[in-house]
């Protein structure tokens, strides 16, 4: 479940903006679920980037299958350790899925042409680290922090621009 004292509706937006807004979730299924929440305020506010911080095992995939399950349909999704971007192509947008975790400066992104997907669709980027700079300006910042065994911390820091 989500705290409610942290998490509400105003207006018709799924989200209060303030900055940053701070969240806690008690579950993997509640992260995964405010993912899939946020995955609608993402398309109604045309926001192209989200990154991901925080620590090893806190949730980063789990609130992005969230996103992905929504925009896509799609349950199938894992971190790309290893081949660093995974696309879920069967929504109306196209979803990206990057893990920079091995990626240690910005001409690594260029090898791969991070640029070009930015103009294709929804980038979520875990452990961009050490390419924050690189990052559209547009980017939605989400990290998660570990409050207990199933408890997190969710901080998401919107774009100034919306």
């Amino acid at each position: 479940m989500v705290k409610k004292s942290v998490y509400r509706k105003k207006n018709s937006d799924t989200f209060h903006r303030t900055n940053p807004l701070c969240l806690e979730t008690d579950s993997a299924e509640s992260t995964e679920k405010l993912g899939r929440r946020l995955a609608e305020w993402l398309r109604k506010h045309n926001i192209g980037c989200v990154v991901f911080t925080g620590p090893f095992g806190s949730g980063k995939t789990t609130m992005i299958r969230g996103i992905i399950k929504n925009l896509t349909g799609r349950n199938d999704v894992s971190s790309p350790s290893f081949t660093i971007v995974n696309e879920y192509s069967d929504g109306k947008v196209p979803v990206y899925h990057f893990d920079f975790y091995r990626i240690k400066n910005s001409d690594e992104l260029e090898s791969f042409g991070f640029r070009e997907y930015a103009d294709k669709g929804l980038l979520l980027i875990e452990w961009p680290e050490a390419v924050l700079k690189n990052m559209p300006a547009k980017s939605l910042r989400i990290n998660i922090e570990f409050l207990g065994l199933n408890r997190r911390k969710i901080t998401i820091t919107f774009p100034e621009e919306i």
